[in-house]
């Protein structure tokens, strides 16, 4: 191996991949401040494609500084309590010395992140620190995050495919955004668009040409080819490529539900998105019997998830929803719950919750939105760490207007007076400004009459003889809603 080679440990996605950081420095426990990684040339996140992306931090640094200083590594959620990241990451680490933290906005500084213990480590086996030929490892959490996206290793089949040459592949991390030091580092992910080198540039020291920019291949001296891969993107003419700081973080092939994770940022030459070499990657699918002994899922079994839960009632506040989900009637029975709700812009929010055996139903609610906007909100079940599909999705409005009132009861009496019962008086979580029957008849005055808190409504001095249309009008300061018309003729 090249003595300018640097494992990736504390590095972000840049635009082009390897950032400059020496074996003993992986290996040693973080500081009071570390170093947090990025990438370089990339595009800023967060991403509904990485949504699994966790961030590893120092435990007694989170505590004092938060996550923005703590963060040394990324790794990727491959079931609610399982994390695979790079084994340099974690050498020489105890379980109880890192904390793992998800973030749904991909801030590392947000108040959206959810951050838990860990429970134990493993590493390969056979991790060399030197060469860092499987560098590779599993996290156990202490804590699970139903709900969180995960995303499955390739198996070799799969990886075939999908890490073939030129093949479309991604990456994303907190690493750092420059080529060389002095590092700068983005509070938000970024992610980079890279392709899949072959074996003759990665391992058989050929050069390789992306988008018209000619890269240095690696020979057989640097690159073990069954246990690494080599990947690197162009945009706008400069490298794209993963840096100081996204070390352990995922690199995905595939698209929608066939995405997979087909390697783990491992090390690149000493600067950052450079020409004279690609990112390296552990290949994921040479370590399947690793995997599957630490209890990673390698390939889903067909059948063996749950069925998606329907979106059975709902209610919201003027920056909450409040979602309540019903288990479907068939299928294994949900441990929890996951309810997102995605807005005009791809921002995803969630809430999760356990599912109790009965009733088959369960209700939480997403903070933090924003009054009257439009979300998409779907549920997924999850059982056994494998989530259902998504719901059928429901467009809800925080607050926003109030709910449409319904006439359930008109009646006229004697003496141009009419009798009204209104149900559904509900303002959506804003305070009523207006609350009134109204009813009209064409060349005579509109007559109306407030809605008492039971719901009762006496509309007078209407003309005898005349039919009139009466609606109830509620309103609040996002705007009215209005009841079906109803026909009466005043007596």
């Amino acid at each position: 191996m090249s003595s300018l080679f640097r494992p990736l440990l504390g590095l972000v996605l840049a635009a082009s991949v390897a950032l400059p950081i020496t074996a003993a420095q992986a290996q040693a426990p973080a500081s009071s401040s570390p170093a947090r990684p990025e990438v370089v040339n990339g595009i800023s996140g967060p991403s509904a494609d990485f949504g699994f992306l966790v961030a590893l931090g120092d435990r007694s640094v989170e505590r004092k500084y938060g996550m923005e200083r703590a963060q040394f590594c990324g790794g990727a959620l491959t079931t609610s309590s399982l994390v695979i990241t790079a084994a340099h990451c974690v050498l020489g680490r105890t379980a109880k010395e890192i904390v793992i933290a998800s973030f749904s906005d991909g801030d590392l500084g947000s108040e959206s992140g959810v951050i838990v213990r860990v429970d134990s480590i493993t590493i390969h086996p056979r991790f060399n620190p030197d060469s860092l030929s499987n560098d590779i490892a599993v996290i156990r959490l202490s804590t699970k995050l139903p709900g969180t996206p995960t995303v499955a290793p390739a198996n070799a089949a799969e990886a075939e495919v999908l890490t073939a040459p030129r093949a479309p592949v991604s990456v994303a991390g907190w690493g750092a955004t420059t080529h060389r030091e002095p590092w700068r580092y983005p509070p938000t992910y970024r992610v980079g668009s890279l392709v899949a080198f072959p074996e003759s540039a990665c391992g058989g020291g050929e050069d390789f040409t992306v988008d018209g920019v000619h890269f240095r291949g690696y020979d057989s001296r640097d690159i073990r080819p069954k246990v690494m891969l080599c990947a690197e993107g162009v945009r706008g003419g400069e490298p794209v490529d993963a840096c100081v700081g996204d070390s352990g973080g995922p690199l995905i092939g595939g698209e929608g539900p066939a995405r997979r994770l087909v390697g783990v940022v491992s090390w690149g030459l000493n600067t950052c998105a450079t020409t004279k070499g690609a990112g390296v990657y552990s290949r994921v699918s040479a370590f399947s019997e690793f995997l599957a002994g630490a209890g990673v899922p390698i390939t889903p079994t067909p059948g063996n998830e749950p069925l998606p839960p329907t979106i059975s009632r709902w209610s919201t506040t003027t920056t909450s929803i409040s979602v309540t989900v019903t288990a479907a009637t068939r299928g294994p029975q949900p441990d929890s719950y996951a309810v997102s709700a995605t807005d005009a812009q791809g921002m995803v929010s969630t809430c999760q919750m356990p599912a109790p055996e009965r009733p088959r139903t369960a209700t939480c609610r997403i903070d933090g939105l924003a009054a009257g906007a439009p979300y998409s909100v779907t549920a997924v079940a999850i059982a056994a760490d494998m989530p259902s599909a998504p719901s059928v999705a429901r467009t809800i409005r925080p607050a926003g207007l109030p709910a449409r009132p319904k006439i359930t009861f008109a009646q006229a009496k004697n003496g141009g007076v009419a009798g009204f019962i209104v149900e559904r008086i509900n303002g959506n979580g804003s305070p009523l400004t207006l609350r009134e029957v109204r009813c009209r008849a064409d060349g005579f005055r509109t007559r109306t009459a407030p809605i008492e808190k039971d719901g009762i409504a006496l509309v007078s001095r209407l003309t005898r003889g005349v039919t009139y249309s009466c609606v109830a009008v509620v309103a609040n300061e996002y705007g009215k809603s209005i009841s079906s018309r109803v026909s009466l003729r005043a007596r």
